[in-house]
């Protein structure tokens, strides 16, 4: 029995890596609004919107989202499609524009307007909700008030 006390626990205990595992995390800081909290999920879920990137689950090291290079010039794209609840209209371009997204249902009706205006470069993705509009084909025209971009996609609503 004596023996058994003497032999060195590392030979029947579990070697764990030099991470810390926690209940419960935070982290913040100032100007630039960085924060950072786990509470031991075993899942990650991102969020994100135009200018803000949210995470839910472990602090995973190096993980990191970039949003990628601004493109260069000036256009538009509208994503996904088929659609159910939302879509992303995604503008961009090196000089101030003002845009405008027109919703057009099948019979030519406007159902949905909205205007956009940027006062310098600009890369913008917006996701819009369209759960209030019944299935079926619309026309999503997208313009700007100069004149660079006149685009019309046809999309479909599930």
């Amino acid at each position: 029995m004596f023996w058994l006390l003497c032999i060195p626990a590392t030979l029947f205990s579990q070697q764990l890596s030099h991470q810390v595992l926690v209940p419960l995390a935070g982290l913040a800081s100032g100007n630039s609004i960085n924060y950072s909290q786990t509470v031991g999920e075993t899942a990650t879920e991102i969020v994100g919107c135009s200018e803000y990137i949210f995470t839910e689950g472990f602090q995973q090291p190096g993980f990191k989202i970039t949003a990628g290079e601004i493109p260069k010039g000036t256009g538009v794209n509208v994503y996904p499609n088929p659609v159910s609840d939302f879509i992303t209209i995604e503008l961009f371009s090196e000089t101030a524009k003002t845009f405008r997204v027109d919703f057009i249902s099948i019979t030519g009706n406007v159902v949905m307007s909205e205007k956009k205006v940027f006062n310098d470069k600009f890369w913008f993705k917006d996701p819009l909700s369209i759960e209030n509009l019944i299935r079926g084909f619309y026309l999503v025209r997208v313009y700007s008030e100069d004149g660079v971009i006149n685009r019309t996609f046809k999309i479909e609503k599930l």
